[in-house]
């Protein structure tokens, strides 16, 4: 993330490709998803196409300080449909039996996820039509009981001996995790925004479950998350939204805890995996406070708004100025965690990812000081 005023001149004849009429986009998706995955992708990116194109959720132009034109926040639904449809087909066609039906902790977990992308469907639909103090008790309530009625969630160690003392003291334990949780859902929620950022991390997360247990939902989610992170990249039509990102996070947030509460992962992995939401999220709640403001409050001072700030400079086309940003820190931080894992650099259950995510923490101070050191001078500073 860092050294981003020094892009290479060939950027010039990337970023080319984004001026190409609408049709030559939906040409490159598609033919992108057919590669990819055959005609089950084509059938995926033709609803993605649909669902994009209805006048139902639609977010207004700069809505998250990164879009200039309208966008759907309908993506979270998307993923959703496909999923559904996928693990539907897998169920008729085989002897193949869903995770909640197997185990009542994934029954739990996903009568979760389904609360929150009901909670997410709400805001998408009619934005403000649940406040959010309301919004973050019903998260609160919900997790809760998750945690409550699924204790095998709640890791008993995670290498930090005073969090491990904490952990294991059973009503304490449950309180810190649900804490964690709600906090976790909404970083997810805040970093959504810049094109390839937050489905970067849910499909290089996806992918990590996926070779880890080859669970069929797994392979579904790296599916529809793949054939999302095509769309929105190159389109930039879609948001998540709060479906998404409620929804995603909550999947995220569940694999994760029962991967290190399992011995599979350790917590520095699942540190490593989700650094920028997590940091961001910290970060920004602190700015806030500092400057007197609501820690939920909305502004630009994220560092994925600093980053595009910068590379609009640079970048003519506004939707790759967009994908340049979620891309790089995405890439940087998920995507390196991904390929660490898959040349088998390091075992997911060593604490040693602990290094890599204090890496990734001072490059994100490091970057996001350097950024906002320069930015005054120029007429896309934050002043939020």
């Amino acid at each position: 993330m860092l050294g981003i005023d020094s892009f290479p001149t060939s950027i010039k004849q990337i970023q080319l490709f984004c001026l190409v009429p609408t049709a030559q986009k939906l040409a490159l998706m598609f033919l992108l998803a057919a590669v990819t995955y055959g005609a089950t992708g084509i059938g995926a990116m033709l609803l993605m196409t649909l669902l994009a194109n209805t006048h139902l959720g639609k977010d207004g132009a700069g809505k998250h300080g990164i879009s200039i034109a309208e966008s759907s926040r309908l993506g979270g639904v998307a993923i959703a449909i496909i999923v559904i449809v996928y693990i539907a087909g897998l169920s008729l066609m085989s002897p193949y039996t869903s995770g909640p039906e197997r185990d009542d902790t994934f029954l739990y977990l996903w009568c979760a996820v389904l609360f929150c992308c009901l909670l997410g469907l709400a805001e998408d639909v009619k934005p403000d039509f649940l406040t959010p103090m309301l919004r973050l008790g019903a998260k609160f309530a919900v997790l809760g009981a998750l945690f409550w009625l699924s204790p095998a969630l709640i890791p008993l160690t995670i290498g930090v001996p005073a969090v491990d003392f904490l952990l294991n003291l059973p009503v304490l334990g449950w309180v810190l995790v649900t804490v964690f949780a709600v906090g976790f859902i909404n970083a997810l929620n805040m970093a959504d925004g810049a094109n390839g950022l937050v489905p970067g991390i849910a499909l290089a997360s996806f992918a990590v479950f996926f070779m880890e247990y080859g669970r069929p939902m797994d392979g579904a989610l790296m599916f529809a998350c793949s054939i999302f992170f095509i769309f929105n990249v190159i389109s930039g039509w879609y948001f998540l939204g709060d479906t998404g990102s409620y929804g995603l996070g909550a999947i995220l947030l569940g694999y994760g805890l029962l991967g290190v509460a399992d011995g599979h992962f350790s917590a520095g992995f699942m540190a490593a995996l989700f650094c920028y939401p997590c940091v961001d999220f910290m970060v920004s709640v602190i700015r806030r406070f500092r400057a007197g403001r609501s820690p939920f409050s909305a502004d630009n001072g994220h560092l994925h708004n600093r980053l595009h700030q910068l590379i609009r400079l640079r970048v003519r086309s506004s939707v790759m100025a967009n994908s340049f940003t979620g891309l790089i820190i995405s890439g940087s931080t998920s995507g390196a965690v991904l390929f660490i894992y898959v040349v088998g650099l390091l075992p997911p259950d060593s604490d040693l990812w602990y290094i890599a995510f204090v890496v990734e923490f001072l490059i994100y101070l490091a970057t996001l000081k350097y950024l906002t050191s320069i930015q005054p001078k120029t007429q896309y500073a934050d002043v939020g």
